[in-house]
């Protein structure tokens, strides 16, 4: 079996344009969720829901303004955070273009301009629908972008999915190692927040408001360079983490109810620890899958309990990102960056328990 390590790490999140500025407001307490201004509802109405969002963003310097104006944010996004995360691991592209891959999650890319579009053909006219705009309308629009920008020739696949997105695409960079079909892979996810994205969930009850639980969208991109050690190794790249496993176990849940199976959570955790061939003991910290959404995050407390004779300590950081794809991404670049800033923090174990049954956990350890 191939060993897959991470060398590269980054993040573009709502409390900073990079994996240092999110971490140290992290770390100092600080949170992205505030309300959403909106003409057509009062703030502070009881079905009206926060979000944490990026605001004002330039590209550069990682990417020029020139190139950077007719992109979505999302793809702005993702090109920012994958040129952090290949200098982050001192990853020339040149010579390798075909053996680099890019695999991302996401669960809202393409909505803003595909609604800008469809609003366009609707009140124009076919004819006034902007043909610059079209290419922006599909899901992964941000992974070619970033290919395109970045030289990358190898697998490009992007996972359309919410709260797993990103270990989803983290277990399919595995499954490409296996096959030898790449020896480095950007892996991650992002995500563009939008108003009508937003009214969307609002609507079908799944965000928070003040009288139910629920989730906080979020915005932003994230990603791990993932590499085959050896590779890492022959150029010269101390690796950050060791993939040590990623598993993924299905269960029969209610996207509605949004009820999970204590007991399927503790075994999806148990899975990866045994491929790990780790004990729970040997775990030093704990990426929550918690959310906001009362059921599911309940469930995983009574799953950890169950594990853990005695839980390591915990970062929750969808309390203060808000929930979607990248910031799953988000928490894998932080499990890994944290491996590297505190030697003897032991295993770290990121999980994400999608509210539809799809249940993952990734297992990174020292390298």
């Amino acid at each position: 079996m191939r060993r897959a390590v991470v060398t590269g790490v980054a993040a573009v999140t709502p409390l900073g344009r990079d994996l240092s500025a999110t971490r140290a407001a992290l770390d100092a307490g600080k949170s992205a969720v505030a309300p959403v201004e909106r003409a057509d509802v009062p703030a502070g109405r009881p079905d009206h829901s926060p979000a944490a969002r990026i605001g004002p963003f330039t590209t550069e310097p990682e990417l020029p303004k020139a190139r950077a104006r007719r992109l979505d944010r999302g793809s702005q996004y993702t090109v920012v955070a994958a040129r952090q995360a290949l200098a982050s691991a001192a990853y020339a592209m040149a010579g390798r273009e075909e053996r680099t891959g890019i695999l991302l999650g996401t669960g809202s890319a393409g909505v803003g301009p595909l609604v800008d579009f469809e609003r366009q053909m609707a009140l124009e006219g076919p004819d006034s629908a902007s043909p610059f705009l079209f290419p922006y309308t599909v899901a992964n629009a941000p992974a070619s972008v970033a290919a395109i920008e970045l030289q990358i020739r190898g697998p490009n696949v992007t996972i359309t999915q919410k709260d797993g997105a990103a270990l989803n695409a983290l277990l399919y960079a595995r499954l490409l190692f296996e096959a030898r079909r790449a020896d480095a892979i950007l892996v991650g996810a992002a995500d563009e927040w939008n108003l009508d994205y937003h009214l969307a969930y609002e609507r079908v009850h799944a965000t928070r408001t003040p009288r139910r639980s629920g989730f906080v969208l979020g915005e932003g991109a994230a990603f791990l360079l993932v590499e085959d050690e050896d590779a890492a190794r022959a150029r010269g790249a101390p690796p950050l983490a060791r993939l040590a496993s990623v598993v993924m176990r299905p269960a029969a849940v209610s996207p509605h109810l949004r009820k999970a199976d204590p007991s399927r959570l503790e075994e999806t955790m148990r899975a990866a620890l045994e491929e790990a061939d780790l004990a729970p003991s040997d775990v030093g910290l704990i990426h929550l899958s918690r959310n906001g959404v009362t059921e599911t995050d309940e469930a995983e407390a009574a799953a950890l309990s169950r594990l853990f004779s005695e839980p390591p300590p915990a970062a929750a950081v969808k309390d203060a990102l808000g929930e979607n794809p990248a910031i799953g991404a988000a928490q894998l670049a932080l499990a890994a960056d944290e491996l590297r800033r505190r030697p003897g923090t032991g295993a770290v174990l990121v999980n994400a328990f999608g509210a539809g049954g799809n249940f993952l956990s990734a297992v990174l350890t020292a390298p």
